[in-house]
């Protein structure tokens, strides 16, 4: 399954019939249809641009912002929490990933979907794109985006 992560706004496109199946039996998480592919149902209710004070999602607008959801949360600061299945804001997300670096440059993640905003070597991961292989239960990330922490 390909898995498109742009400022923890997931997005995910099967490969094989059974990719859904096998992802929400080896992860938890139960996905619906979005457009042409598939996403965790709360990031299905979010507009295309926040008014600053206003609500987006389930945390109030830091900014003006019109664009497609995941340009508008990466513009206030936001990421999908994947375990609380809320938005959260980017800086306050505490968790730490473990991967593996690769000698094509990519990452490999064993057993859990990486979290957008998770510390890994002291930065935050933002964004990646990759697959998921369920034979050996590894998250591939072919591209990814991470960000110094600011504190």
């Amino acid at each position: 399954m390909k898995i498109y992560c742009e400022h923890g706004f997931y997005v995910f496109e099967p490969e094989g019939i059974d990719d859904q199946a096998n992802f929400e039996a080896n992860t938890g998480h139960k996905l619906v249809r979005l457009g042409g592919g598939l996403t965790f149902a709360p990031l299905t209710n979010l507009p295309a641009l926040s008014i600053k004070g206003q609500p987006y999602g389930n945390l109030t607008a830091k900014v003006n912002y019109c664009g497609n959801p995941a340009q508008v949360m990466r513009a206030n600061g936001f990421v999908f929490d994947t375990q609380t299945k809320e938005l959260v804001e980017v800086d306050k997300v505490k968790a730490t990933l473990d991967l593996y670096p690769q000698i094509n440059g990519g990452y490999v993640a064993l057993e859990a979907l990486p979290q957008a905003g998770a510390v890994y070597n002291r930065q935050k991961l933002i964004s990646f794109t990759g697959v998921a292989r369920w034979n050996n239960r590894q998250f591939i990330l072919r591209t990814y985006e991470f960000q110094n922490q600011s504190n």
